[in-house]
């Protein structure tokens, strides 16, 4: 169907609620709940919102008929410590697919399964799909690949096939020997038959289709290697296009990510002066590859697909996040969107197939996420509700762009967020390194960060060499260095907040989570004279413990490669082999289904603390993931931070 003209796009009307100045500090569960709208989702026609809501720890998925007023119902819930909601999409104009997710432990190892459930709008026919087909086997059973438009009873989705459906596709009984790779079945939303569309071909495990439901990308990891395989148009074998080490420096691969707008082209991730670009790339090889979109100063990321396959934009970040459009009419929306909604970011997360109607996310700092559905006919934008509809984002505090120098001169970037109204001078402060260390800090809403400033402590983040983002050499300043310049630059970064008279120093504590969480263990070890208490959730204590584990699974010589394998170094960077050196408070906090971090990181660090009759509080929390994404384990969470620094930091500022 035509696009709508550009003149529907400029009259959005919206309706602002005023809201009084500075109420007092929310409760510890208006940070811990669940959020009350994510994962929103439109139909096919427009009739049907979808999103996913909280009842405690529950997920429960919600409908809204738009054509009935007021009309919103419930389909379905997670359990409670079982299968949790992730995400709901439309199939069709009236059969919503979810996916859900959990972890599990098999004797020392805890993984993550997902299965895949359909019901209809009005909340009848709910089926798990694949559970009893021949590939119910599969650890992964809700990777949607294509929404197959033209078919609106079947999508495309990549699984582990057994023996028996991939000798014979029109067998519909569970097979035995599940194979390693998987492979592309039709996957019908309503019996949930299979039909074999792939055969698996090692050793690729993920796919990319075109706007016509076309496998064309494939890629995989062997060893050490990552490759990269493609489809010319029309196609049916495969063709290698991409290998490469890890962390090879020398390597400069173009990476396809989507396909093009052109036969047999596509759009690839590939260095331009050092950081990644936007290129798109011909796979006749007739036309050398052209660069569509770079920036001076960071990486570009990741791409932003619509639902029929097409690539509309990429992400980058600079102390904020943007977006460039390769889309000339996502662009047209989106910069109407913006005119309406300035000081937000703000992003498509859904739409319909003929691009009349759009749900629109607005996000910042001081907001999880708002919703909209913009309809570009009637050139209207109606609200549906916030992510935390308890926290105003007035009360909130904003995050300031701050840059301090490490001891070797270089800028490190950073955020400094301040309880409202307060000066940034002699305040309690809060260090917090992120995870990763391979992602970085952003602009956005952080739960854990919103809380701490709420109870009048100042935040610290930085974003440290070896952060994501940045350009190679700001990575590999920092490669496997984990307890090296990584760790100098948090620390510098604390001795600068010290130095400008923004913290007390008396009253400084390090807190982080997963390699954060490393970090915070780190300072407790080595710098019990600057901070005054450490907070690790889910950290890291020993290294070549982590280096270990990563060889329980796929790829687990890539996550050795970038960890390092110098088993000096490695002892020298391990916080639990030096416990004796701890002399402040610590307290650690770990979930027992933690499949990215093992809870025995910290039960070790406990066990060498108890040892070295050193002050420690470890709180286990039963069932909780690496996330803790559940309302009861992200209130014992909090809970045990805030007694925890009330008791070694003091009360923070009050705000006015």
């Amino acid at each position: 169907m035509p696009n709508p003209p550009a003149t529907a796009l400029c009259v959005f009307v919206l309706a602002l609620a005023s809201v009084s100045a500075w109420p007092a500090p929310p409760p510890i569960a208006a940070f811990a709940r669940r959020g009350d709208m994510e994962g929103v989702a439109i139909s096919p026609d427009g009739r049907f919102i979808s999103w996913l809501s909280a009842q405690g720890d529950r997920r429960v998925v919600l409908v809204h008929d738009r054509s009935v007023k007021n009309s919103v119902k419930a389909l379905l819930s997670s359990g409670d410590k079982d299968f949790d909601v992730t995400w709901c999409s439309w199939a069709n104009k009236d059969r919503l697919l979810c996916g859900l997710s959990a972890n599990v432990r098999e004797a020392d190892l805890v993984y993550t399964i997902t299965r895949l459930v359909a019901i209809n709008a009005d909340g009848s026919k709910m089926k798990v799909l694949m559970q009893n087909s021949s590939a119910g086997g599969s650890q992964f059973q809700d990777k949607i690949l294509d929404w197959t438009a033209a078919d609106p009873d079947t999508v495309l989705i990549a699984a582990q096939g057994s023996e028996f459906m991939l000798s014979d596709p029109t067998m519909e009984v569970a097979g035995t020997n599940v194979h390693e790779f998987p492979s592309v079945f039709e996957l019908n939303v309503y019996n949930g038959k299979l039909r074999l569309r792939l055969h698996d071909h090692g050793p690729i495990r993920s796919f990319v289709t075109d706007a016509h439901g076309n496998v064309r990308i494939g890629s995989g990891v062997s060893g050490l290697d990552y490759l990269y395989f493609a489809k010319l148009d029309g196609d049916s074998s495969w063709r290698q296009l991409v290998k490469f080490e890890a962390f090879s420096r020398a390597d400069h691969s173009l990476i396809p990510i989507a396909v093009g707008r052109q036969p047999n082209t596509m759009y690839a991730m590939g260095s331009s002066d050092g950081r990644d670009a936007l290129w798109e790339i011909d796979l006749t090889d007739q036309v050398a590859p052209q660069l569509v979109f770079s920036h001076s100063q960071v990486d570009v990321d990741g791409p932003l697909f619509e639902r029929d396959g097409r690539m509309i934009g990429v992400f980058y970040e600079l102390d904020r996040p943007f977006i460039h459009y390769t889309d000339p009419h996502a662009q047209l929306v989106m910069d109407a969107v913006n005119k309406s909604l300035p000081g937000t970011f703000n992003t498509m997360e859904d739409s319909t197939p003929d691009e009349k109607m759009y749900v629109i996310r607005a996000m910042s700092d001081v907001d999880e996420g708002t919703y909209y559905v913009l309809d570009t006919t009637a050139g209207r934008m109606e609200r549906l509700g916030s992510t935390y509809p308890e926290l105003v984002p007035q009360s909130l505090a904003h995050m300031r762009s701050v840059a301090f120098a490490a001891r070797d001169g270089t800028r490190i970037p950073g955020y400094l967020t301040v309880p409202p109204g307060a000066k940034a001078e002699h305040l309690p402060l809060i260090v917090m390194p992120h995870g990763g260390p391979i992602a970085r800090d952003s602009w956005r809403f952080d739960f854990l960060l919103q809380f701490l400033v709420s109870r009048g402590y100042a935040v610290l983040q930085m974003n440290f060499r070896g952060s994501g983002g940045f350009g190679d050499d700001w990575y590999w300043a920092a490669h496997q260095d984990w307890g090296g310049l990584t760790y100098d630059d948090i620390t510098d970064g604390a001795r600068w907040a010290v130095k400008e008279g923004i913290a007390d120093p008396q009253r400084m504590c390090i807190v982080g989570w997963s390699f954060g969480g490393y970090a915070a263990l780190l300072g407790a070890v080595r710098n019990s004279d600057l901070y005054r208490c450490s907070v690790s959730i889910a950290g890291v204590s020993d290294l070549a413990e982590l280096e270990f584990d990563a060889r329980k699974f796929v790829g687990g010589e890539i996550a050795r490669k970038q960890i390092g394998t110098d088993s000096a170094k490695l002892k020298a960077d391990s916080p639990r082999r030096h416990a004796e050196t701890v002399n402040i408070p610590l307290l650690m906090i770990h979930g027992d289904r933690d499949a990215n971090v093992e809870v025995d990181q910290s039960q070790m660090m406990a066990k060498a603390l108890g040892r070295a009759n050193k002050p420690y509080e470890f709180i286990l929390i039963k069932g909780a993931t690496h996330f803790m994404w559940r309302a009861s384990e992200r209130e014992t969470l909090l809970t045990a931070v805030e007694k925890f620094l009330a008791t070694n930091l003091g009360p923070g500022v009050a705000s006015p």
